[in-house]
């Protein structure tokens, strides 16, 4: 193989980073370095996650129904990395529009949930401009609606005043106001320490501000008050493998699959261990797990796969994995290194000329 044969998976790592991306480093301009003009001032005075030599831009869209009906009340608008970590949130209007401000370069989704309506989502890929200005169309449900978020035990036990500071501090998380977040989920967790939901906000807020013993010692103790919520093992997992504690990290995804054994971000996170330490049949399982438990995994997931096969020598899979990448995103933010391992893998006589030329070809 080629001596770039590891380069892509630090551009998948890039892609699919989770939380332990955006608190480790300054992200890298995007776009040429796009000025914000919704903002139409210094980034600085914008996004508290501003890293000197980085300019952000924002991603701005509209939700509305394939009917043009009106949309329901409450429709939430997530925006999270590609792999389900947590970036920032907000209700939509009535219009339907949405603004996310002071966005570092990445590659990102956004997600839409409303009552009576299937999830809907669209990916943000740095090197595409057009995706940052996303239209998401909402299907009616074809199942009777979920409901609310199920009620976790520490929710019921919280305090009213612990239970509006957290509320407070979310609403200001979601919206990337780090320091008014702050305040208040700590007062949150100062009116009761054991309310769980609101210290994995807390450690949320923490990371991105760069604090990460502060936010591993809240995620540690919103488990210890409540192990039944999912979020807190992903979080701390993420934080930990950016922090290059493998082991902890495993130890926390495991722990958190005993509990929730059907979370597919859980078992995406696991494989990503799993074939970090070159336990590839293991990390197939995980991987393979995810795939059964969530049809919509994002795009980039096939490139991860085919790393896997590459390194794991099934190179005939690792093919087939990166033409399904590049027939479904020609344009998305890993086109470019599927490509160079496509040729890598026919230079090298791996696997055979054919059909993977097609894909490797620029639209």
């Amino acid at each position: 193989m080629s001596s770039r044969r590891h380069d892509t998976h630090g551009l998948v790592c890039a892609a699919i980073a989770g939380l332990a991306a955006c608190v480790a480093f300054c992200a890298k301009p995007a776009l040429g370095q796009v000025y914000n003009a919704h903002v139409g001032k210094d980034e600085r005075d914008v996004d508290p996650n501003y890293c000197p030599h980085e300019l952000t831009l924002a991603i701005a869209g509209q939700v509305r129904t394939v009917d043009n009906s009106p949309l329901p009340q409450n429709v939430v608008v997530r925006l999270e990395t590609t792999e389900g970590a947590f970036s920032a949130q907000q209700v939509v209007g009535p219009d339907g529009r949405f603004r996310f401000l002071g966005v570092a370069g990445n590659s990102y989704r956004v997600v839409v949930r409303a009552k009576g309506f299937q999830p809907a989502s669209k990916e943000v890929e740095e090197e595409w401009g057009a995706s940052y200005s996303p239209t998401i169309d909402l299907h009616p449900s074809v199942e009777k609606d979920a409901g609310p978020p199920v009620e976790i035990a520490t929710d019921r036990a919280a305090p009213k005043q612990a239970r509006r500071e957290y509320e407070a501090g979310f609403r200001e998380l979601g919206g990337g106001n780090l320091e008014e977040a702050r305040k208040h989920l700590e007062k949150a967790v100062g009116a009761d320490p054991c309310y769980a939901r609101a210290q994995t906000a807390l450690g949320v807020t923490l990371a991105k501000q760069h604090e990460l013993a502060g936010a591993e010692s809240a995620f540690h103790k919103a488990i210890e008050c409540d192990a039944g919520f999912a979020e807190t093992y992903l979080q701390l997992a993420i934080l930990l493998k950016g922090g290059k504690k493998s082991q902890e990290c495993e130890t926390t995804l495991e722990e958190g699959l005993r509990r929730f054994p059907n979370d597919w971000r859980l078992h995406y996170q696991l494989g990503n261990i799993k074939a970090d330490s070159g336990d590839y049949e293991a990390a197939d399982q995980e991987f393979v797990k995810a795939q059964s438990l969530n049809a919509d995994l994002p795009p980039e997931f096939h490139v991860r796969l085919a790393e896997l096969y590459r390194d794991w020598k099934k190179y005939d899979k690792a093919r087939a994995q990166v033409e399904t990448y590049l027939h479904d995103n020609p344009r998305g933010p890993l086109a470019e290194p599927a490509r160079r391992m496509m040729e890598e893998l026919e230079a090298s006589g791996a696997v055979t000329m054919g059909s993977g030329q097609a894909a490797a070809a620029k639209p």
